[in-house]
């Protein structure tokens, strides 16, 4: 019996010499890097930009009457905003990662005009 309880202490996992790390490891989502616009009509805008690896939440105001769209994702480094009315507009990109999200960038830009 004495036997047995000894070799069920020794799998018993052991705190000795092993020192628990506080040390926080920061993680800084990058920003959407490389923005250009690559196209223009009366009625849509296209953009892209260079760093890949992370989604992204795109969308954009109007300064008219002061509309926000709703937030597309994307995982593509390029984007066309389509159907798109004569206005002011300033264009957003955001990249995610995972918990974490980069700054935001805008572009404003006259569309219709």
């Amino acid at each position: 019996m004495f036997h047995l309880l000894a070799f069920l202490l020794l799998l018993l996992p052991s705190n000795h010499g092993i020192v628990p790390t506080t040390e926080v490891i920061p993680f800084t989502c990058p920003d959407v890097s490389g923005l250009q616009k690559t196209s223009e009509t009366s009625s849509s805008i296209s953009y892209a930009w260079s760093n890949a690896g992370a989604q992204y939440k795109l969308w954009y105001t109007r300064e008219e009457d002061a509309f926000t769209s709703s937030f597309i994702y994307t995982y593509n480094t390029s984007y066309s905003f389509a159907g798109l009315s004569a206005g002011h507009y300033t264009f957003y990109f955001q990249a995610l990662c995972g918990a974490e999200n980069s700054g935001y960038i805008g572009d404003e830009d006259i569309i219709g005009q």
